[in-house]
């Protein structure tokens, strides 16, 4: 079984991925297409702020007015010159950790910006003195991990909210799945609920649409062939009841058989659109599978003597035996006719066991294509396109034989290999009942 992969987590990935890239490319714009037109704006405004800074400490720089300043702006000031240096924190800090680039050149002394990973520094130069302009470093007190975890969850939050309406949003696609897996198992009466105005309510109205014309076609087609079916008995029993009539003749006898073969396939016609009718009932009863079997043999086949293995075949079931009966003998019927002259009778197997009935027939004939095998139990199939009598029947006994397991709960296996013969099975999961009085 293929694994199969949620619509919403994909959704959800698929908003993620694009909010990165999004995210990515307006930072790249912004560093490429704006962010040196905005440095050249702020420039003139910063190397003023400089220079302003510059004027208040000081030339030659005076200390009080470096202290009254840093505290001001927390700053850290820095002075080194050839004769004497001095800092506001008392602490001259390295800068080989730093990476300095020239800036424009203000008058007298120069500009340099310098940072390291935490920190920046603005360095003025005249001469040999130099002004260090630090402005201090960020605290990492407890409320920043705890910031961090807070967006981190809320981030997360977000994504489940996400996932969850993403859900929502799909969730009718649950039920159509659902609807069209009913549709497909024949329960065309069946009907997709949903409230939803968008693309996936119309698409639902549609497939119930789809669902009501399928409905009024195969019913339309069902009514057909009973009324044909019904208005044909008439015509053939009286055809039959006139040849009965005539002089014993191998012509006679002949059309005698044609009009009993046509009879049989009108019975078998009612009989599968009875039983695929939703309303039909099984007349069940208990009944034993060996006396169904041997009632069959004796009645269609007195002189053939089949093998026939049984295993806990006393037991009682409920079945409708007249169906059964006619399953029974479809099967023999058809294993008989694909056995060639002089090869081994088939052989019949039936098997009670605590989950219910299983009942095979196997020919020894030259077996069934593969590509033939899922189309046998469909009405009307014959492997043979030609349809020659000599090759087959007219389509309708497989077909009626997986009907009526299908009535009783139960399937109809067919398995094949050329050259070495067929075996078709069913399987009825019956309950043992009581041994009727």
């Amino acid at each position: 079984m293929k694994r199969r992969h949620s619509l919403s987590t994909k959704l959800i990935l698929l908003f993620v991925v694009m909010a990165v890239l999004i995210a990515l490319t307006m930072r790249s714009g912004f560093r490429y297409g704006i962010q040196d037109q905005l440095r050249s704006l702020a420039e003139p405004h910063l190397l003023e702020y400089i220079r302003h800074l510059h004027n208040e400490i000081g030339d030659p720089p005076d200390y009080p007015s470096a202290q009254a300043l840093a505290e001001r702006l927390s700053l850290e000031i820095h002075s080194q010159g050839p004769q004497n240096a001095w800092s506001t924190s008392g602490t001259i800090p390295d800068l080989s950790s730093f990476r300095f680039h020239s800036h424009k050149s203000n008058g007298d002394y120069s500009i340099e910006v310098g940072r390291d990973e935490h920190r920046l520094v603005i360095r003025l130069s005249q001469g040999e003195r130099h002004i260090l302009l630090i402005p201090q470093r960020l605290s990492h007190g407890p409320q920043v991990p705890l910031a961090i975890l807070l967006t981190i969850s809320l981030v997360l939050g977000l994504i489940a909210l996400a996932y969850y309406l993403v859900k929502r949003l799909f969730r009718p696609i649950q039920a159509i799945r659902e609807g069209v897996n009913r549709f497909g198992s024949g329960e065309l009466d069946h009907r997709i609920q949903t409230r939803r105005r968008d693309e996936l309510g119309e698409l639902t109205t549609s497939i119930n649409i789809m669902a009501d014309d399928l409905q009024q076609m195969l019913e339309a087609k069902r009514q057909l062939l009973l009324a044909i079916s019904h208005e044909l008995r008439s015509p053939l029993t009286r055809a039959r009841v006139n040849a009965e009539l005539l002089e014993p003749t191998p012509g006679r006898e002949k059309i005698i058989a044609d009009l009993k073969e046509m009879e049989e396939q009108l019975t078998e016609l009612l009989e599968t659109e009875r039983l695929e009718n939703r309303h039909s009932k099984l007349d069940l009863s208990a009944n034993s599978p060996s006396d169904l079997i041997a009632m069959v043999m004796q009645q269609h086949f007195p002189d053939i003597p089949f093998q026939l293995q049984q295993e806990n075949n006393d037991a009682y079931l409920s079945l409708d035996p007249v169906r059964i009966r006619l399953l029974i003998k479809n099967l023999l019927e058809n294993a008989l006719h694909h056995t060639p002259e002089g090869e081994e009778l088939p052989i019949i197997t039936s098997r009670i066991y605590a989950a219910g009935w299983s009942f095979s027939v196997r020919d020894h004939g030259a077996g069934i294509p593969p590509e033939h095998l899922p189309h046998l139990t469909e009405p009307f199939y014959r492997v043979d396109k030609a349809r020659q009598r000599d090759t087959g029947g007219y389509g309708l006994g497989l077909y009626l034989c997986r009907v009526i397991a299908e009535a009783h709960g139960g399937e109809l296996r067919i398995t094949s290999a050329l050259g070495d013969g067929s075996e078709v099975t069913f399987s009825l999961p019956v309950a043992q009942t009581q041994i009727p009085d």
